[in-house]
């Protein structure tokens, strides 16, 4: 049986993700998760500027490995990501609750997720791409839905189908022509 080698991306992932069950992340440093990793500070820098970095790259390729760039239904889309941030709880929540002092408002997760979501509507749940109106009214829409989800990750005040009605409830009538939709839940 071939032994599976792993890049040094890999070994960074799992390394901060390991980290993140054991420390808060805002008490993780770089030097601790290359050494956990048995790399040199000069090697993470080699393929990441920051944690941070390192944490987006993990976001996308989470969101990479798991949605292909296929039309599909916004409600679709909302689902997986949904499964993404619920399938590793423990690392999403930790990213959430101890970056602050850092990235007040959660601003870094939603750097970090409102452009590849964007994205992935733009690309996957649109019929055509968005005039520069229609783009700002998205992006004030995905600001909305990357702090709902957020939110939804650390207190689960409403349960995943009410969630994800209000994600739909809540798009703008100017967006939803342009929308691949099911039935609207109102």
């Amino acid at each position: 049986m071939p032994i599976e080698r792993k890049d040094a991306k890999q070994l960074l992932t799992e390394s901060v993700m390991e980290l993140a069950e054991k420390k808060t992340i805002n008490k993780i440093g770089v030097a601790e998760i290359a050494r956990n990793c048995r790399m040199s500070n000069s090697n993470f820098y080699h393929h990441f500027s920051s944690k941070y970095e390192l944490i987006s790259y993990i976001i996308n390729t989470a969101i990479d490995e798991r949605i292909d760039f296929e039309p599909m239904s916004l409600q679709c889309l909302f689902s997986e990501l949904l499964d993404i941030l619920e399938e590793e709880p423990v690392f999403y929540t930790n990213v959430l609750s101890n970056t602050l002092v850092e990235y007040p408002n959660h601003a870094f997760f939603h750097e970090a997720l409102d452009a590849k979501i964007k994205d992935l509507i733009i690309t996957n749940c649109m019929y055509k791409k968005p005039d520069r109106h229609d783009d700002l009214i998205l992006h004030v829409y995905l600001a909305g839905i990357t702090a709902a989800m957020c939110s939804h990750l650390i207190n689960h005040r409403l349960g995943r189908e009410e969630l994800m009605e209000a994600f739909i409830v809540a798009m703008p009538d100017r967006l939803r022509p342009l929308m691949h939709m099911k039935e609207m839940m109102v």
